[in-house]
């Protein structure tokens, strides 16, 4: 008896913690985004936009061009975002996300 208690104990301990470990991901992730709004691409020849994380490319956004980013990939690899096209319109896609620093104005 007393071992399946000591094993609820410590499953019921691992539990809280990873609630906890999501909890501040959660905050941390809210927060960054309430901070950050927008970015700029860093990569000195430009960043491919992909119709699907690594897939067919779309277009190439020039060092310096400003993105929404509206998701991330389950790993954090690619970011979704939105961007001004040439004619004026909102274009959508995925890029590497390790190319987008924070912008603020």
């Amino acid at each position: 008896m007393k071992g399946i208690i000591s094993k609820l104990l410590v499953l019921a301990v691992g539990v809280s913690l990873s609630v906890v470990a999501v909890e501040a991901t959660s905050i941390e992730s809210v927060m960054a985004q309430r901070l950050c709004q927008s970015y700029k691409v860093t990569r000195d020849g430009g960043l491919y936009v992909y119709i699907n994380a690594g897939s067919e490319i779309i277009t190439t956004l020039p060092y310096g061009n400003i993105v929404r980013v509206t998701g991330m990939s389950s790993d954090g690899e690619w970011a979704r975002i939105e961007y001004l096209r040439v004619d004026g319109q909102t274009g959508e896609g995925w890029v590497a996300s390790g190319y987008l620093s924070c912008y603020q104005e």
